[in-house]
């Protein structure tokens, strides 16, 4: 695995890209986002599935991969919920959304999770679960099921303090073997946290990637970090 190609790539991405400069997503608070277009199918699986958790750990991406000012959340916060998920939230099955993936469909045969923290508020998520060729077809359609009737919610947090959340399409370039993305905006005493996310398929790993920002983020930057992630899996 290149991990030096890797990080020259996502290195080059400026930090300003996590701040939103220069994105047109959200701009307009008042409007709607864009519809999720249909359930993408799974590819058909092919080669043999990751079932060590270590290896699949030692293929997501590491803290040489990231943007400058980026760092890597210990081990034990990755357990928790998501940055934007885990609200009790109405509809109910809402608190699903950015859940990890092996949470949401607990039959993988094995998952791991990286986390990198930066400054104000912003972070890249990368969760990923494999699962048998039996079980990854409904799991990669589960996952995005679960966002259609979130396109607009409610929540509240720990403190009961309101949280309005609104999801939508992304338009994003096809990554792994089968891709979909989707824009998260939640809202709360006028602070906005925006959470950019792709899920992909890499043969029999499904990957959760977010990159999350105040206001709004680049979507450039969640398609470099997919696709320096597809190629980690992939490498020999």
């Amino acid at each position: 695995m290149d991990r030096m190609r890797q990080g020259v790539l996502l290195t080059a991405v400026s930090a300003a890209m996590l701040a939103g400069c220069g994105s047109d997503n959200g701009k307009d608070e008042g409007s709607g986002l864009p519809e999720l277009g249909p359930v993408v199918a799974a590819a058909p699986a092919t080669g043999r599935p990751i079932t060590d958790a270590s290896i699949l750990l030692d293929r997501l991406l590491g803290d040489g991969d990231m943007p400058p000012g980026m760092e890597q959340a210990p081990r034990s916060d990755l357990e928790g919920t998501a940055t934007v998920g885990g609200a009790h939230t109405d509809p109910a099955a809402c608190a699903a959304i950015l859940q990890p993936l092996a949470r949401q469909r607990p039959d993988a045969l094995t998952r791991n999770a990286v986390g990198f923290n930066g400054p104000n508020f912003s972070s890249i998520d990368i969760d990923a679960a494999t699962y048998s060729n039996d079980k990854l077809g409904s799991a990669f359609e589960s996952f995005q099921r679960v966002l259609r009737g979130c396109e607009r919610y409610s929540g509240t947090d720990a403190d009961k303090t309101v949280i309005d959340y609104r999801l939508g399409a992304l338009p994003q370039p096809k990554a792994g073997d089968a891709s979909t993305a989707f824009q998260l905006r939640l809202t709360s005493e006028g602070f906005t946290l925006v959470s950019l996310v792709g899920l992909i398929q890499v043969g029999n790993t499904l990957v959760q990637i977010s990159v999350t920002a105040p206001e709004s983020v680049d979507p450039g930057l969640l398609s470099d970090v997919a696709a320096a992630q597809v190629r980690a899996l992939t490498a020999p």
